[in-house]
């Protein structure tokens, strides 16, 4: 006789995944927990894009797709207020609609079926991937526990951007990425009262986010990756890498700002270098880069085992956004050490454990860069204690079991009421 596993639904965003985009691989990681000790029904709502397919990942986790009908029309309340000629207007209108944007597709009818999916007791665990979710959550049974990925913090992430839209003088959308920021956060508020507990990526963010939820258990879950087989380097000390989705309009605006400010200066002082650009999606300023003969846009590409082989450095020069940059654990992963801003060093690494180099200036990436590319052995010094790093902290095999003990605590093993 075998003891009937919990059932859980996880709601997810995008399509967990392995490898590939940052969102996708840490939805993975929760998928992969899940699946330990439950069985798992995954309702994918695209919202951060990509398709709903069965792939071979899932497929290795036994995890079943649920179909929700969704059409990505906005609901009717989003409609209106993007048709308020007045900006100053619109932006009030969108502080009373509560919601983010990226929720507009959310529906009330599409809650309603999640609801009717859920059922009276069907499930012993409801498990939602990002804030910008929950509004799916309107209909769950009070009786169903329920847990939050929050993966970053969206106040701070987008309070950041619109510090660079306001410096810029675009203060319109300062206001409205501020009210993006403030609308996740009263998500997180109203479901605060349903939550068994909520998670982060990042331990200073998990900290602000306790302090402003008070009702709320967080725990601070890193991301993850997996460790590749060893493989030799073949870098040739002259190449620049940067890795990251591009419809993300930070990492887009970091890398044009790096390649239009930072490399003609690194030229001058270091020579001749090169700068690959990898990520999904390039908007057509990133692949303009391209017409530079010591420029590559790769856009997305499916394995990057050989891309980081033969990078010299990769570069995350992101000034906006939260959490922790994936990309830069799958580079240290690889051996490879980074140069970064000390936004996107956040959580990861310090100047006490450096493996990388933090930039506060253009002038300091300028002087990393060019340090870096001149001293192999410096280079491959930090990217060992960055291999070691993520190999004691950030593997898949360090977070996934731990992750998987929280989330079988949060559902108490309800479903143990049967078996066959």
């Amino acid at each position: 006789m075998r003891i009937a596993r919990p059932r859980v639904l996880f709601i997810a965003p995008t399509l967990p995944a392995l490898t590939g985009n940052g969102l996708a691989m840490r939805m993975g990681v929760f998928a992969e927990a899940l699946a330990r000790w439950a069985d798992v029904d995954l309702a994918v709502v695209p919202v951060a894009g990509g398709g709903v397919e069965n792939t071979p990942f899932l497929q290795s986790l036994d995890l079943r797709l649920s179909r929700v009908p969704w059409d990505r029309r906005p609901d009717t309340p989003y409609t209106l207020l993007s048709r308020v000629a007045d900006p100053a207007a619109r932006l009030q209108t969108f502080k009373a609609y509560g919601k983010p944007t990226i929720a507009r597709t959310l529906t009330a009818r599409m809650a309603e079926s999640i609801g009717h999916l859920v059922g009276d007791g069907r499930y012993d665990l409801v498990h939602i991937g990002r804030s910008y979710m929950t509004p799916l959550a309107r209909f769950l049974p009070e009786t169903t526990p329920v847990t939050l990925d929050l993966d970053e913090d969206d106040r701070a992430s987008f309070a950041s951007r619109a510090a660079l839209a306001r410096r810029s003088g675009n203060c319109f959308l300062a206001d409205w990425l501020d009210q993006e920021g403030h609308a996740c956060d009263g998500l997180i508020a109203a479901m605060a009262g349903r939550l068994q507990r909520a998670f982060a990526a990042n331990v200073r963010e998990c900290e602000n986010l306790a302090r402003r939820h008070p009702g709320v258990r967080f725990e601070t879950v890193p991301n993850a990756v997996d460790i590749p087989r060893h493989m030799p380097r073949i870098e040739d000390g002259r190449s620049i890498l940067f890795v990251g989705s591009l419809s993300y309009e930070p990492n887009a605006d970091s890398i044009l700002w790096f390649a239009r400010t930072i490399m003609p200066r690194l030229r001058t002082r270091f020579g001749r270098c090169r700068l690959t650009i990898a990520g999904a999606n390039p908007p057509l300023a990133v692949r303009a880069l391209g017409r530079h003969p010591d420029i590559r846009v790769l856009g997305f590409v499916d394995d990057l085992a050989e891309v980081y082989r033969r990078a010299s450095l990769l570069i995350a020069p992101m000034q906006a956004g939260g959490g922790t940059r994936i990309k830069v654990l799958e580079a240290a992963a690889f051996g490879l050490a980074t140069v970064a801003s000390a936004q996107a060093a956040d959580g990861l690494f310090t100047s006490r454990q450096p493996w990388g180099w933090i930039c506060q200036r253009p002038s300091d990436f300028v002087a990393a860069c060019a340090d870096a590319l001149s001293d192999p052995r410096e280079r491959d010094r930090r990217g060992k204690l960055g291999y070691r790093s993520v190999i004691r902290q950030y593997s898949r095999e360090a977070v996934v079991p731990r992750l998987a003990a929280l989330l079988e605590e949060c559902c108490g093993r309800r479903a143990l009421k049967g078996a066959h």
